[in-house]
């Protein structure tokens, strides 16, 4: 994948991340940090009367799995589990990789171990390329 690719998915990647804030600003009813998990919590459990699924140490658990479950309750759930899987994917992959990229080469150049792994296989490193999430339609175009 080029450099040029990589910059048109971190714009395309920011760009619906920014649509899906106003969305979930507008479904929430109120301006709030989606990022913090604290004020997330009291959106969906406090001001939109979700039930509780899982408690953490210092409030309402918002994980994966709490989403995941409170997306047939309300539209504001499936809304953040795309806002976060967008954000990871831009964060961890098209903005990281591009730095990457070899100059003289133009392209990324992992190392390959067989010693790090118990049953022979390669593995990836420098970076792990085989983290990429490629079962998600935005995780195969990286």
């Amino acid at each position: 994948m080029s450099e040029e690719r990589l910059i048109n998915l971190s714009k395309e990647f920011s760009e619906k991340i920014d649509e899906l804030r106003v969305k979930i600003i507008d479904l929430a009813g109120e301006q709030f940090n989606i990022d913090s998990p604290k004020q997330m919590g009291k959106i969906l459990f406090e001001k939109l009367q979700l039930p509780v699924i899982k408690k953490t140490k210092t409030g309402f658990s918002t994980d994966i799995d709490v989403l995941t479950a409170l997306t047939t309750k309300h539209p504001i759930a499936a809304e953040v589990l795309e806002y976060r899987s967008l954000s990871k994917l831009k964060s961890t992959y098209s903005d990281s990789l591009q730095k990457l990229i070899n100059t003289k080469t133009g392209r990324i150049h992992t190392s390959f171990n067989q010693t790090i792994t118990a049953t022979g296989r390669l593995s990836s490193s420098d970076p792990n390329l085989q983290n990429i999430p490629i079962r998600t339609t935005e995780g195969k175009r990286i």
